[in-house]
């Protein structure tokens, strides 16, 4: 039996000092639908892989489990990929704490031609749980990985088309954005929205495209100097400046 985390977050985020600094405004209206079920759609949360040398990018699935309304299905790291003894035992144990409190551990990226089958099936069961729980929330850094600078990088090949794939269960998609601030950390959920991708597409262009389309929205949370390829997607999508 799986133990919520949401409780867990929560008490652990009111240990943070200074508390995080967490703007819910855009996305009000969608927490309220869902914590009454007055809403039967589901959603991805996407948000930037932050690191900084004092923060670590799962440390950002803490807060945001805190102040969603629901329990929140998270994506995560199925271990370490940098050298040294560490990495066998991150991959023994990340995998273990991820199924306790009913997350899904993923091979962290770049991908690894040795672990496709274990890609697959992780790609697998996020989609059963997407398509089989009501109300399902999933949650996703789509980098996957550490970023220089904390500056928001490309995306590996598939995660676009991945994301798509999810939304077709959680339609209603929710960018944050996460960075620290003057030793603060800060969250920033951006207006809900959803995909609307033209059907005549290749699995190439729509794996780009949703790509795009979720960087530049998480890029308009964040501040422009973490922005990286995405720093002028405010002309695109019209996204207020920090």
């Amino acid at each position: 039996m799986p133990i919520p985390f949401r409780p867990i977050a929560r008490f652990l985020t009111r240990t943070l000092h200074p508390a995080p600094k967490v703007d819910l405004t855009a996305a009000e209206g969608l927490f309220r639908s869902m914590a009454e079920r007055n809403s039967v759609q589901g959603a991805l949360i996407t948000v930037n892989h932050y690191t900084a040398p004092d923060f670590q990018a799962w440390w950002f699935v803490i807060p945001i489990s805190a102040v969603f309304p629901v329990n929140i299905h998270w994506v995560v790291t199925a271990g370490w990929t940098n050298p040294g003894w560490l990495k066998g035992l991150t991959h023994w144990l990340f995998p273990r704490g991820a199924r306790l409190v009913n997350f899904t551990p993923m091979p962290a990226m770049p991908p690894d031609p040795a672990e496709a089958v274990q890609r697959a099936a992780a790609v697998r069961e996020v989609l059963k749980y997407a398509s089989q729980t009501p109300q399902a929330v999933i949650g996703m850094a789509p980098e996957g990985g550490d970023q220089p600078g904390g500056v928001l990088g490309g995306l590996p090949p598939g995660v676009g088309r991945f994301m798509y794939l999810i939304s077709q269960s959680c339609p209603n998609i929710i960018p944050v954005g996460v960075w620290k601030e003057q030793g603060c950390i800060n969250l920033k959920f951006g207006n809900p929205y959803q995909l609307d991708v033209p059907p005549d597409l290749s699995a190439h262009e729509r794996d780009v495209l949703v790509g795009d389309i979720v960087m530049h929205h998480i890029a308009m949370l964040l501040p422009q100097r973490l922005r990286g390829k995405y720093f002028n997607g405010d002309a695109i999508y019209g996204e207020p400046e920090l």
